[in-house]
């Protein structure tokens, strides 16, 4: 084509040149234009633009950027930012138009549209005109302007289905990113595609009767008449073209129609669809969209970590899009995680919340999500109205539902975590939505997007996502209907629980709390309800009460004890105390060893147990005058007391009635016996329990008076093993305990295990690695549980470890020179 004719015309010379509107880069010239007038950008900033516009989109590392602006140079990093900086500015970047995104610690990509990418003789596009103008493209799929992080997998799992199955909807919840895929998907496959790949924008449209109408515009297609759908399939029959829906959830009849029988008329069609339900139309494959990755709940995690998972990585990208100088740092890496996590890896949310760095640490952003409506505004200008903001995104999700599955949807947002179709039906069962009519309506709002169905393994049949339960919350507080809910919730949690309590002799352990322990954050709320101003104590008292076993066999004693001294502080008058004295009983049995366990031995757990004790003595209740003596007896070990420990053994052995508790009682009375010398008459004890353990079939408790009973009998037998010349044989004993106690999944014999026997036997034995990997997991465990004794000892051992390698000096190590094996409980 002759120069200065065509549709781009040369009114420079010319040249090596890129186009990106409104400017233009002359690369031999090192200029960049805006129209036709030079715009300063400096010396050194031609050279990064030149590098970025050679692989646009592509990402250009740091170094290579370096090599380019500064050869032979060794400048500092900063350079390059500031660089970078005096470019978007004269670029006149704003947080809707972009053309350069930062990859934080890794270099930069471009990221505007380019309408003419570098070649010899391009001009700058003469007005009116333009590559892109629709008669001189094949389809009209909007361009990409930012990279996708996390979907290369689906797109290309999606991209082979289409080209099997012809028809496939990507299904899932406001703001995860269905567009996004869908129009990546179809830009891979345009190529494919002799007559184009077109997008048709549903959402504007307020008729469904307008969707042919929509499509036949989106192909260049005549207006359609009555029959629209029969002359669209005339227009595309013969005809290779793959059609994309997208936002068909208000159309969805109409649009399910339409792409009926565009595929059965047209055979050379295919059909991409995006909805926040299924189109359930002949034919159609559904891929229900997962959210971005996020980084599980864990300690330590640095920033190369984090951004190893795709909802850090959209975040740190949007955020240094929106602050120059914004870069994930190690500190800032687990908040970052937890901001992700709150925000379920929902792309949209992640990209309102990254847009506010400009005004915000991450540490703020993350303390505000629990207002997260308000604010998570602030979207692109560009962007359609419904994902300028995060409430705007689910406001158009919830107007589609019907008012029965409002209601339902409102209704849910009681549950924390998983819940199950019977938790359903009892707060939302009533004379205008019966129980039978629950499984459709959860069905339903399933298949729209607003609820998910749990996977195998999942805590619980069903769940919302945070930020749907979020706004579920804000509707059921619209309603008026928030107080009856909560209570309802109360209510059928405490009857959950104290089924529980009936079933935790009967089943066993691994069955119970399969059962029961992933409802934990649902008796947390409950119980938050129950002592609140608008609750009801007595639900409270039932709830904190059936739920003890629980927090003893998952090791959360700090919860444990909060929920019971709330309690006993509700107790009230005298009257109220006496009808109610089991319940007190037991709470007073929780609080003595839940206070021991997270503050420590002291005179206030002696005395709850004292109290526990002369209840079930007037209540003449063996089972409970046992656990009261056996945690007089654990105080009495622990401060050394331990004649007045075998008191209470011998007291406890006169009490038992069961072979099982009988047993108990050797090993109460052996630890004493051991503390006092007596090693072969204390050996002859523990190994008493241990043969008649294995001679019997295990408890169905598994874990009696909150230990692991014959665990705790082997960390015992360890240190007598060791004491009497029998090193490999304490180590075997040692290691046994702790493998038992991983093996319950119960943190409070394992750092027992590890603390009282692991960890001195494997210093003794000048195991130093063992000792190590031992005080770690140790450290581990007490810190994650709130086991404030053991951390201590855990500590302890650590100091010891440094001193057996020379690594602590011994003038500082005198706190730590008399540490002693503690007798384990």
């Amino acid at each position: 084509m002759p120069q200065g004719e065509g549709p781009y015309k040369t009114h420079i010379g010319a040249g090596r040149r890129t186009v990106f509107e409104p400017f233009c880069l002359l690369h031999d010239r090192r200029l960049l234009l805006e129209g036709e007038k030079p715009v300063a950008i400096g010396a050194r900033a031609p050279e990064i633009l030149i590098a970025l516009l050679e692989r646009p989109g592509e990402l250009v590392s740091k170094d290579e950027l370096f090599a380019r602006a500064w050869p032979n140079t060794i400048v500092e990093e900063s350079n390059l930012r500031a660089q970078v900086a005096a470019l978007r500015r004269a670029l006149r970047e704003t947080r809707e138009t972009r053309y350069i995104a930062a990859a934080p610690g890794r270099g930069y990509r471009f990221v505007g549209l380019v309408s003419a990418p570098g070649g010899e003789d391009i001009g700058l596009p003469e007005p009116g005109h333009s590559p892109e103008s629709p008669k001189n493209r094949r389809n009209n799929l909007p361009s990409r302007l930012t990279p996708i992080f996390g979907r290369a997998e689906v797109i290309g799992v999606l991209s082979a289905r289409l080209k099997r199955r012809r028809f496939v909807t990507i299904v899932g919840p406001a703001g995860i990113g269905k567009t996004t895929v869908a129009l990546a998907v179809a830009t891979e496959l345009s190529s494919a595609y002799a007559d184009g790949a077109y997008f048709v924008d549903l959402a504007p449209l307020a008729d469904a009767g307008l969707v042919a109408s929509a499509v036949a515009a989106a192909l260049g297609a005549a207006p359609v008449t009555e029959d629209s759908v029969s002359e669209l399939v005339a227009f595309v029959r013969g005809k290779h073209i793959l059609l994309l829906l997208d936002s068909c959830e208000h159309v969805v009849e109409a649009a399910a129609i339409l792409a009926e029988r565009m595929l059965k008329g047209a055979m050379s069609v295919d059909v991409l669809a995006t909805s926040r339900e299924p189109l359930r139309a002949e034919g159609e494959s559904v891929h229900r969209l997962a959210p971005l990755t996020v980084p599980p709940v864990q300690a330590g995690q640095s920033a190369a970590d984090a951004l190893g998972y795709s909802s850090v990585e959209l975040f740190v990208e949007r955020a240094a899009s929106i602050a120059d100088d914004f870069e994930l740092t190690n500190e800032e890496a687990p908040i970052v995680a937890d901001l992700c996590r709150q925000l379920d890896g929902i792309a949209l949310a992640i990209e309102l919340a990254a847009a506010r760095v400009d005004a915000l640490h991450p540490r703020a952003i993350a303390a505000r999500l629990n207002d997260r409506f308000r604010l998570l505004t602030g979207g692109r200008r560009t962007a359609l109205p419904r994902h300028r903001t995060l409430a705007a995104a689910l406001n158009w999700s919830y107007e589609l539902l019907t008012e029965r599955e409002r209601a339902v949807f409102r209704r849910l947002a009681v549950f924390a975590g998983g819940f199950t179709l019977e938790a359903v039906s009892a707060v939302r069962a009533d004379a205008e939505i019966t129980a039978l009519d629950i499984p459709d309506l959860l069905a339903q709002l399933i298949a729209k997007s607003m609820v998910i169905a749990g996977s195998e393994g999942a805590r619980g049949d069903y769940r919302l996502l945070d930020t749907m339960r979020a706004y579920s919350a804000a509707k059921l507080a619209e309603s008026g209907h928030k107080d009856a809910i909560l209570r309802r919730h109360a209510q059928h949690f405490r009857d959950v629980f104290e089924r529980a309590l009936s079933e935790w002799e009967e089943r066993s352990i691994g069955e119970w709390l399969a059962s029961y322990a992933w409802q934990i954050d649902n008796l947390r709320t409950a119980l938050e309800w129950a002592y609140s101003s608008k609750g009801d104590a007595d639900v409270g008292m039932a709830l904190t009460v059936a739920a003890i076993p629980l927090w003893f066999q998952l090791s959360s004693t700090d919860g444990c004890r909060e929920c019971v001294e709330r309690a006993l502080s509700r107790l009230g008058s005298d009257e109220a105390r006496d009808a109610r004295a089991r319940e007190i009983m037991q709470l007073y049995l929780a609080l003595g060893l839940s206070r021991t366990f997270t503050i420590g031995l002291a005179p206030q757990a002696s005395a709850a147990w004292t109290k526990a004790f002369d209840i079930a003595e007037a209540l003449n209740d063996k089972e409970y005058q046992l656990e009261a003596l056996w945690g007089l007896w654990f105080y009495h070990i622990g401060a050394g007391e331990y004649r007045a420990a075998l008191q209470v053994a011998q007291q406890f052995c006169a009490t038992a009635e069961t072979a099982s508790d009988i047993r108990i009682g050797d090993r109460l009375v052996g630890v004493p016996l051991h503390c006092l010398g007596d090693h072969a008459a204390a050996r002859d004890r523990i190994e008493r329990l241990l043969i008649a353990d294995l001679a019997s079939p295990n408890t169905s408790r598994g874990v009696r008076f909150r230990f692991g009973q014959p665990t705790a009998a082997r960390v015992i037998l360890a240190q007598m093993l060791w004491l009497q010349g029998f090193p490999e044989m304490a180590q075997n004993a040692a290691h046994t305990s702790a493998d038992e106690a991983r093996a319950m999944g119960h943190a409070i014999s394992l750092c027992d295990a590890l603390a009282q026997a692991v960890c001195p036997i494997a210093i003794l034995t000048g195991d130093l690695h063992g000792a190590d990997e031992a005080v770690a997991m140790l450290l581990e465990h007490s810190g994650r549980h709130s086991l404030g004794p053991w951390s201590i000892l855990g500590k302890a051992w650590r100091a010891v470890l440094l001193v057996k390698r020379n690594e602590f000096s011994l003038r500082g190590a005198h706190s730590v020179a008399g540490v002693r094996m503690v007798t384990p409980v």
